[in-house]
């Protein structure tokens, strides 16, 4: 059996330097686990340390969210064979620079879960943490190797209704100079739904987002320490895997089972969860938030990666995948020509060498430190909206419309009537107008199958949706 090669240093963890917010920090040196983890400082550090070197395949412009997994959903398209990114819109995973890319990202995300594992193994030999932080840290770290995973699976793994068993990706939960065993995919689903079930308990006792607004924890500490959070490791909890961005990863991962009944259980419990003054836990972006420049719609965000640096000229700025016939095929037609809140996320860059008029997402215009920009510097992994859309899709018809209604009431744009023949396909489109540039479309399309994406020139199937390992690992 093929046995996974990391290229990780065993010893070395991030530790962060001290900053006045516990996530807008920056790697100041590389220390050995042993000194790193002698003091509470050293394992809140490490696990900042997970966050920062999670922006390589998180960041606006990497892999992961708006770059080549955006491509392989056919939303931006690129007319140069040589580019990863001309090679992904046609699924060509083998050829060179994408299968640089695919390799890249795989090693990227297992390195991520090599730190992690060894954070969870220094917590389970201390005796110098205080027990509150010690249950935050583990489930932040349990959940964090689960959502590293899962993206990992839904690329490289099997059609969600066809598994098999074959061994598609190790699930790594030690850390080692050995090389990893490759799971099953049943085998690796159990193994992360572990981590989550672990996570879950532990954050839910000590989470301070369950007594307090997420947008209190933005704030001043001040009136927090009575409550025993006197420190800022504490703070910025939807920059963090908090307690309901772990029942969100849930509500995800059983939605990719097929288990609509547990998907629909966290969704749900997401949706109404509320603050002590009974208003809404999370809540919907609006039009007044484009105003401020706040174009990822914080509030929505169950979980998101702070970022503190990004130059937004590296984002996709290529024209839609227009490629096919008819060529009238626009974001007005994805739309539906509506007002909808969605479509103003979208600018237009016109070419004066080409003559031509493309498109782009501005969701992370704003997102570097400009004067008077009140971005909240957070890229979205886990949304409100998404919560609503499993609710759509898994839901009685009634209930499904009455979650429907709402939803689209808060995107500005008109709800149809779901029905058995129609839901599925209202869903996916959905999806793409919700989450474009999210890095969301193209598990939604293998998820439910899709033949013909939305501006394709080709149809798709497993030998598309099943990506290979890269040949950096399929080599060792």
């Amino acid at each position: 059996m093929k046995k996974i090669q990391l290229l990780i240093l065993l010893s070395l963890l991030l530790i962060v330097s001290s900053c006045n917010k516990y996530l807008t920090v920056e790697p100041a040196a590389e220390t050995t686990k042993d000194k790193l983890f002698n003091s509470t400082q050293g394992y809140q550090d490490a696990l900042a340390g997970i966050y920062i070197d999670m922006r390589k395949n998180y960041s606006p412009a990497s892999f992961l969210v708006n770059g080549d997994i955006e491509f392989m959903a056919q939303l931006w398209y690129a007319t140069v064979p040589a580019t990863s990114n001309y090679q992904m819109v046609h699924h060509d995973y083998t050829a060179t620079q994408a299968d640089a890319d695919l390799g890249t990202m795989f090693l990227n995300q297992y390195n991520v879960i090599a730190n992690i594992n060894s954070l969870l193994d220094g917590l389970s030999t201390q005796n110098i943490l205080d027990s509150n932080v010690a249950a935050l840290i583990e489930g932040e770290a349990l959940a964090l190797r689960a959502f590293n995973h899962f993206d990992l699976i839904r690329i490289f793994g099997p059609m969600p209704n066809n598994i098999g068993s074959k061994a598609y990706l190790p699930y790594a939960t030690t850390l080692t100079k050995d090389s990893y065993t490759y799971d099953t995919y049943e085998s690796y689903m159990t193994k992360l739904l572990a981590d989550l079930d672990k996570a879950e308990p532990l954050l839910l006792a000590y989470d301070p987002i369950l007594k307090y607004a997420p947008a209190a924890l933005n704030t001043t500490w001040a009136s927090k320490a009575s409550a025993g959070y006197t420190t800022m490791f504490w703070y910025y909890r939807q920059n963090r895997m908090n307690y309901y961005a772990v029942l969100g990863l849930k509500a995800r991962v059983y939605l990719w089972m097929g288990d609509k009944t547990n998907a629909m259980k966290y969704a749900k419990m997401v949706i109404d969860a509320v603050n002590t003054d009974n208003t809404k836990k999370f809540t919907f972006g609006t039009r007044a938030n484009l105003s401020t420049k706040n174009y990822v719609f914080f509030t929505e965000h169950l979980f998101g990666l702070n970022i503190t640096t990004f130059d937004d000229g590296t984002m996709s700025s290529s024209s839609l995948a227009t490629n096919v016939t008819p060529q009238t095929r626009t974001l007005g037609d994805l739309y539906e020509n509506t007002p909808d809140l969605r479509y103003s996320l979208f600018y237009s860059i016109y070419s004066s060498t080409t003559g031509t008029t493309s498109s782009s997402t501005k969701k992370y215009a704003e997102m570097v430190a400009a004067t008077g920009s009140t971005n909240p510097f957070s890229v979205p992994l886990i949304r409100l909206s998404e919560m609503y859309l499993i609710m759509c899709e898994c839901a009685s018809l009634d209930d499904a419309n009455t979650y429907f209604s709402t939803f689209m009431t808060a995107k500005e744009a008109t709800a149809v009537t779901l029905t058995d023949a129609n839901r599925n396909d209202i869903i996916l489109r959905e999806y793409i107008k919700e989450f474009y540039g999210e890095g969301q479309s193209f598990y939604a399309y293998k998820r439910f199958g899709t033949t013909d994406m939305l501006w394709s020139d080709h149809t798709t199937s497993d030998a598309q949706y099943v990506v290979p390992l890269p040949t950096e690992e399929t080599n060792n």
